[in-house]
């Protein structure tokens, strides 16, 4: 047997090592904040909101295109999501309240068991919309949801005005005054 040891690797290769990983990770770190803060690929306010042909709880489908001409919040939520259940209460109370002004609230469902939707409406008396989206399919490819609640705000010409991730009390004085500055002001993209 000979004493044979392995090759020692030079301080320059080394050094080399040691820098490359550092990059990699600073890398992965900034790649990390910017998807954090940008969601990856969330639907940019200004654009036009895709289409939505959705069945409603209450019977028949509902398409969003029906919508045009109202200010619509439209919310992504479950019944198995606790912020979802404790945000629905202002969804609720803000259908009521600026209705009549043209803010249409529609609430989509992505719970499997449409029962458990259906009970969820009945047990909270709920008014507004419920559209019911199986599993999230259409939540996640057309409307880039990645976690519930999400929200999109589409302007009497069907543009998204804002998206907003996680729970939001919707009736509360700055919201109301936001929804009431959009519902009175002029849309240059009304066709």
């Amino acid at each position: 047997m000979s004493d044979v040891s392995p090759p020692q690797s030079s301080p320059v290769r080394a050094g080399l090592r040691t820098i490359l990983v550092v990059a990699a990770v600073v890398a992965a770190a900034f790649g990390y904040v910017r998807l954090a803060e940008h969601k990856g690929y969330a639907l940019q306010v200004g654009r036009e909101a895709p289409g939505l042909r959705l069945p409603a709880l209450t019977g028949g489908e509902h398409d969003l295109a029906a919508e045009r001409g109202k200010l619509v919040v439209l919310n992504f939520w479950a019944t198995w999501c606790p912020p979802c259940v404790a945000e629905m209460p202002s969804l609720e109370r803000l259908q009521r309240a600026l209705a009549a002004e043209g803010l249409s609230v529609v609430a989509v469902s992505t719970d499997v068991d449409q029962a458990a939707a259906r009970r969820f409406v009945a047990e909270h008396a709920l008014t507004l919309r419920v559209l019911h989206d199986p599993g999230g399919r259409v939540a996640a490819s057309d409307y880039r949801i990645t976690g519930y609640p999400e929200t999109y705000v589409i302007d009497r010409g069907g543009h998204i005005v804002e998206h907003v991730v996680g729970p939001a009390e919707w009736d509360s004085p700055e919201w109301l005054s936001r929804f009431r500055g959009l519902l009175g002001a002029p849309s240059a993209r009304l066709p």
